[in-house]
Order: structure tokens, then C-alpha cells, then sequence
């Protein structure tokens, strides 16, 4: 019975893990596809209509939130139950790993703009240290002749 127990709990990790690598991949190539759209935005591809890529542009949006929509409604009706709420368990992490991304890069900015001031502030006391003791020098020329 404990061998039965202990196949049916890997066999369990093994599809938990399978629906894992499914949905990370999904997501991985749905960010991809919507940066791929924003560059189409910005950089239209010659030699195409810009009607043409509006169009295209519009379709690959509502693509991607059908396959949104489908997987939501897989991970609400479709998951068992063992696994619970998943669908907005999983909204409450990405939003969580969203926020904490942002305040990373809140945080990395900061540090570079505190950085980049620091050094200016340098360049700024050097160029004050050159300036107050260029004029003693040009006194000094005239006695050197």
C-alpha cells in the first residue's frame, strides 16, 4: 500500500510539474509575442501597408487573449481540485512578482542616478579645484621668463 501511496504521489509531482513547464512556457511566449507587436509599433516592417500591419497588429492582440481566455478557464474548470484555486492564485503571484520587479528596478534606477550624481558632483569639485588654481599659475608665468 505504501508503494501504491508513493507512485501515486510521484506520478502527481510529475503532472504538477508538466503543468508548470506548460504555463511557464505559454507566458514566456505570450511576453515574447507582445514585445514582438510593440516593436512592429515602433518600427513598422518595410514594404508592408501600414493598414496591413494594424490589422496584423490587432489580430495577434486578440489571439493572445483568446489563449488568455482558454487557459484561465482550463485552470479554473479543468485543475483538480487538489490543486485548488489556481487560476487567481496564480494572478496574486504574478502580481506579487510584478510589484516586487518594479521596486527592484525603482530601486536600481535610484542607485544609478544617485551614482551618476555623485559623479558629476566629482566633475563639478575638479573643475572648481582647476579653475581656483589656474589663475595662481598664470601669475607664476611671467616670473618664469
Amino acid at each position: 500500500m505504501y508503494k501504491e501511496f508513493k507512485s501515486t504521489g510521484k506520478e502527481a509531482m510529475g503532472v504538477m510539474n508538466e503543468i508548470s513547464s506548460g504555463l511557464g512556457s505559454f507566458f514566456e511566449h505570450q511576453e515574447k509575442a507582445i514585445a514582438d507587436i510593440k516593436e512592429k509599433e515602433v518600427n513598422p516592417p518595410k514594404g508592408k501597408s501600414l493598414q496591413a500591419q494594424a490589422i496584423e497588429n490587432i489580430m495577434a492582440r486578440k489571439q493572445i487573449q483568446q489563449a488568455e481566455y482558454d487557459l484561465k478557464q482550463s485552470l479554473i474548470y479543468d485543475t483538480p481540485a487538489e490543486l485548488g484555486d489556481m487560476w487567481n492564485q496564480f494572478q496574486a503571484e504574478r502580481e506579487k512578482l510584478i510589484k516586487d520587479k518594479a521596486k527592484f528596478e525603482l530601486a536600481q534606477k535610484k542607485r544609478m542616478s544617485e551614482k551618476h550624481e555623485k559623479l558629476r558632483k566629482q566633475r563639478m569639485n575638479s573643475i572648481s579645484s582647476l579653475l581656483f588654481v589656474l589663475p595662481s599659475w598664470f601669475f607664476l608665468l611671467p616670473a618664469l621668463d
